[in-house]
């Protein structure tokens, strides 16, 4: 998945390969009931929305729309989704390298989609901050353990209605314990979930 990427050292003589500028495209995703007529996305901080992304080309309840950057080295944006009925939602400062999927409309009452069907066996979720403050950590660890091990959050934290792949290799493994903390420094644990029979974890 694109959210994580390795980055490898080779040394030949003196020659160095440059790092590639991260992935700043992301998937905005209809939760409302009304489609979403206008989209912008400007640099944080912009005094201007610049051009509408939809025009002609509305986003449908329950539909999505692949928006497209350049991979230049900018990832935080203003993010400003109106919909058919007038209503608007605004995103600031918001870190898109960093996420595969924005919802908007979520305050419709409207649940998160489904995840994609994967493979047999695949403990990797995707995790969906359905909550109102950022994810800072997500913790998998096998039942029982005593560490939780490394944060899986560690290229930035998910900012709320969004959602993130998280890949777990679980060499034939499907049972984990979970820990979920949240900005404000609070967590949330499960015991003993079977993350091969679920796509998506959607919290809090």
């Amino acid at each position: 998945m694109r959210r994580f990427s390795i980055v490898a050292a080779f040394a030949v003589a003196t020659l160095a390969v440059p790092a590639l500028a991260e992935d700043a495209s992301f998937t905005l995703v209809n939760r409302g009931v009304t489609p979403v007529k206008e989209l912008y996305v400007t640099p944080a901080g912009d005094a201007k929305w610049g051009q509408n992304r939809l025009v002609g080309h509305p986003i449908a309840s329950g539909g999505n729309f692949l928006v497209k950057r350049r991979a230049d080295g900018n990832c935080i944006f203003d993010i400003k989704a109106v919909f058919a009925d007038g209503k608007a939602e605004e995103r600031k400062a918001l870190n898109t390298c960093n996420i595969d999927t924005l919802a908007v409309g979520l305050s419709a009452g409207a649940a998160p989609g489904p995840g994609q069907h994967k493979q047999s066996g695949d403990p990797s979720i995707r995790l969906v901050n359905r909550g109102t403050q950022e994810i800072t950590g997500f913790f998998v660890a096998a039942p029982g353990h005593t560490e939780w091990g490394a944060n899986r959050l560690l290229a930035g934290p998910l900012p709320a209605a969004t959602e993130k792949l998280v890949h777990i290799d679980g060499a034939g493994t499907c049972l984990f314990d979970l820990r979920v903390v949240f900005a404000d420094r609070t967590a949330k644990e499960k015991r003993g979930t079977d993350l091969c029979k679920i796509t998506d974890l959607p919290v809090p």
